[in-house]
């Protein structure tokens, strides 16, 4: 007898019975797409209720791709999003798009966007300070804080004008001292050489001398401690000048960030918004835990923070992107403005437009038919009927959906004293 076939298999062979079912409701991927990082932290397996055999001690997952279905992103394409079927089987999202796409996006965002979802959302708990970086024109994102230790803040946006050529200068000379410093103490230090460095780069008055007791028996043969030294003084003074260079922006949480040009900046250039140059977390290492709402594209690394093993840099690319003139940290923080009741809208833009739902017990809202969109929950659960009454299902703390064209208007309500949710629309908006 040959093997059932599963649900799963009907839609890649292209059961259009199946899709048309799967059309009236919400995508809700698996919540597990997480991703490690070295700047991670231990709080995404909480945040989304996750079984302790997924989070193993030691382990630091920076980010969860919450709707990951873009194979023209190279991150996306390694981690795409997994949807659980009703007998048990799985498909990822971008498989499912490829065959379905005109009856779960419907025929005009298709012809817009092609057969995938064209936004890249992500929840990031950052415990570290991440890389000074760039994405390419034309790509802005925001960053709704969930959670936040007191005195947290994000690097954004440079705070003075920047000679190009002089900070180009500044960061490949570091990099080349890291390298220096590397191969002085042996590559099989380099584990080593990021604990010992990693809190003595963060104090601003840290001395090389400091570290003659952890490093010195380290040495390379034919390697004098007072080249390390130099090397280390030269490192520190890199990495606080490319710090300061941007602005500090405290963060708290239900704050909302939005990293894109300053609208005088566009004025004068006349180019699509972009990305400023950015460096989440902070030197301090306080938490900070965030949705991220970005398309999907490349990072430019022009900048490390001294981080060892070494990664991938592209100092060029990365200034290429930026806007060189300086900001102030009043350009990217907004404030979301009520547009009807239990309703906020804080972005926007020509890419995306963010909606806050804050859901109370006997308060519900009503979202009218519109493109396809996603959704992600922040705090409690809530739940979604369609126009007609039914059951569309619940969204609770850590999940996300897309939510298909043929969902139609549905009203969404707190499953409890209270919920969060943000609702993330694309072009052309419905109203």
């Amino acid at each position: 007898m040959p093997p059932q076939r599963t649900v799963a298999d009907r839609l890649l062979e292209g059961d259009s019975t199946v899709a048309a079912g799967l059309a009236r409701g919400l995508l809700k991927p698996q919540r597990d797409n997480l991703v490690e990082r070295p700047w991670g932290g231990e709080r995404l397996c909480a945040f989304k209720r996750l079984e302790p055999t997924v989070c193993a001690s030691g382990r630091t997952f920076g980010e969860s791709f919450e709707l990951s279905a873009d194979d023209g992103d190279d991150e996306a394409r390694v981690h795409p999003s997994v949807l659980p079927l009703q007998d048990g089987s799985t498909i990822t999202l971008p498989a499912l798009l490829a065959v379905h796409a005109d009856a779960l996006l419907g025929e005009a965002f298709v012809r817009h966007y092609g057969r995938r979802f064209p936004l890249l959302p992500k929840l990031l708990d950052v415990a570290e300070l991440l890389s000074v970086q760039a994405h390419p024109p034309g790509n802005t994102e925001v960053y709704v804080i969930v959670d936040a230790e007191p005195g947290a803040t994000i690097r954004l946006g440079f705070a003075a004008d920047v000679d190009p050529a002089a900070f180009r200068a500044k960061l490949a000379a570091g990099r080349r001292d890291q390298q220096r410093l590397l191969e002085s103490l042996g590559a099989e230090s380099a584990a080593e050489l990021q604990r010992v460095l990693k809190p003595w780069l963060a104090r601003r008055g840290a001395r090389p001398a400091e570290l003659t007791g952890s490093l010195s028996a380290r040495l390379a043969a034919g390697v004098e401690w007072g080249a390390v030294e130099a090397l280390l003084a030269s490192l520190h003074e890199v990495y606080w000048a490319a710090l300061d260079a941007l602005n500090a922006i405290p963060v708290k949480a239900g704050d909302v960030i939005y990293n894109a040009n300053p609208p005088r900046v566009t004025a004068a250039s006349g180019a699509p918004a972009s990305a400023e140059v950015h460096a989440l977390g902070n030197p301090e290492n306080r938490g900070v835990f965030a949705l991220e709402i970005r398309r999907p594209g490349p990072t430019f690394r022009a900048w490390d923070n001294v981080r060892f093993p070494l990664r991938d840099i592209d100092i060029e690319a990365a200034l290429g992107a930026l806007n060189l003139e300086a900001t102030t940290p009043a350009d990217f923080v907004v404030e979301p403005k009520l547009v009807r009741p239990g309703v906020r809208r804080s972005v926007d833009c020509e890419h995306f437009r963010l909606e806050h739902l804050d859901l109370v017990a006997g308060l519900g809202v009503d979202v009218p038919a519109s493109p396809p969109h996603s959704l992600h929950a922040l705090a409690g659960r809530a739940r979604l009927e369609g126009g007609d009454g039914r059951a569309l299902g619940t969204l609770e703390r850590g999940e996300s959906a897309l939510v298909p064209a043929g969902v139609g208007a549905y009203r969404v309500s707190a499953d409890g004293a209270l919920a969060a949710l943000v609702k993330v629309d694309l072009p052309p908006y419905a109203d």
